[in-house]
């Protein structure tokens, strides 16, 4: 029986150990919309450091540390504005565009930090339109396609978090 109770108990600690999300202390986003040359995205894009950090700070809300907190991740996100803009100068409308940007998670001491690539397209972005959207509509200058970028972006950054 004490057995039983060790080994459920253990089980229990690996699963809260297992399931516990990163603490996360510091977001910054660089991005230097400046390499837009769509008037219409510039209006629209020239907010995105600010937007994307308030949309990551929205996904990890539950996660956020205070600043003293030790051993608490910092993400850097640093948007690769040639994709930006590449995918923004086609008249086409939105359907080849990316966000993309190298995602940096540090954690103190930590072996485990996170480095990688991340490219939400306009196709992976759609399911974050509201209900109703006419998709015909849309074009990179669109407060309805930037949100939906945005959010797309922070949710990935996020789930890789939790």
């Amino acid at each position: 029986m004490t057995h039983l109770i060790r080994t459920t108990a253990l089980v229990a600690s690996l699963a809260t150990a297992a399931g516990a999300a990163t603490l996360v202390q510091d977001i910054e986003v660089k991005a230097d919309v400046s390499a837009l040359q769509n008037s219409q995205a510039v209006a629209v894009w020239s907010t995105l450091e600010s937007d994307l950090e308030t949309a990551l700070a929205a996904e990890l809300v539950n996660q956020l540390a205070d600043d003293d907190t030790e051993g608490a991740a910092e993400i850097d996100v640093e948007i690769d504005t040639v994709a930006l803009a590449s995918g923004f100068e086609a008249q086409m409308g939105i359907a080849d565009s990316v966000l993309e940007g190298d995602v940096s998670v540090d954690l103190p001491g930590s072996k485990d930090d996170q480095r990688y690539t991340l490219t939400v397209t306009a196709q992976q972005a759609n399911v974050y339109y509201p209900e109703g959207t006419d998709v015909t509509d849309l074009h990179v200058g669109s407060e309805v396609f930037y949100t939906a970028m945005v959010d797309a972006f922070a949710i990935h950054v996020a789930e890789k978090l939790k």
